[in-house]
């Protein structure tokens, strides 16, 4: 398991050449190479959506894309490399969509139900590829970074919230913000592994409105006055 992430040797003829390493180290250089790797990249997204990372391979990424394995060697050296580079856009895209969008809500309650919605949007949107990087995190230390990045941007949010609360005299000030935080978070982030990935069963409804509830009891959160 602790070489799932070294780059498998590429079939004879089809690696990368000279050239190819030239062009790769110094990236796209015109709006068509740009929009070529970004294509390789979703099509990446959806082979290892499809087939998970072990399963995958470079003529399959490339079969996606409509291109040859020789134009993939031109962006990318490896599996391993485009991978890194999916499970990267997939830590920035989730930790932009958990980010607080439009009004403030009136109540710290709705704060909170908002938090969870877009929490669950976030998931839900990635969930697929979260238990590729999941299971390929268990064994490569620089992807389960990548995946707590994640994790790290919410608990920080929520502690930096409980803190405001806490001065505003809403949130026990006993409570230690970063511990709660990361006990909140897990809650949700494990409610969904076992409702998105696993398959259970909820009324998405009802279980946010219990998530929401659970979260504001945990901490005793009080309206403003």
């Amino acid at each position: 398991m602790a070489d799932l992430m070294r780059p498998a040797p590429a079939p004879v003829g089809v690696g990368p050449g000279p050239d190819q390493q030239l062009r790769r180290d110094a990236g796209p250089q015109t709006d068509r190479g740009h929009a070529r790797k970004a294509e390789l990249l979703d099509a990446a997204r959806r082979v290892f959506e499809r087939q998970g990372f072990l399963d995958a391979r470079v003529a399959d990424i490339a079969e996606e894309a409509g291109v040859s394995q020789g134009t993939f060697y031109t962006y990318f050296d490896s599996k391993e490399a485009i991978f890194r580079a999916v499970a990267t856009e997939l830590r920035d895209r989730m930790i932009e969509a958990l980010k607080p969008h439009g009004p403030r809500p009136a109540t710290v309650h709705e704060q909170v139900d908002q938090a969870m919605r877009r929490f669950v949007a976030a998931y839900r949107a990635e969930a697929r590829l979260i238990v590729v990087v999941a299971q390929l995190g268990q064994s490569t230390p620089e992807i389960a970074e990548l995946r707590l990045a994640v994790r790290e941007a919410f608990v920080a949010r929520t502690a930096r919230g409980i803190r405001v609360q806490q001065a505003q005299g809403l949130v026990d000030p006993g409570l230690d913000p970063w511990l709660a935080s990361e006990v909140l978070g897990s809650m949700v982030d494990a409610t969904c592994w076992v409702w998105l990935n696993l398959g259970k069963d909820f009324d998405e409804e009802a279980l946010l409105s219990t998530l929401t509830q659970v979260w504001t009891r945990a901490l005793h959160l009080q309206e403003p006055r």
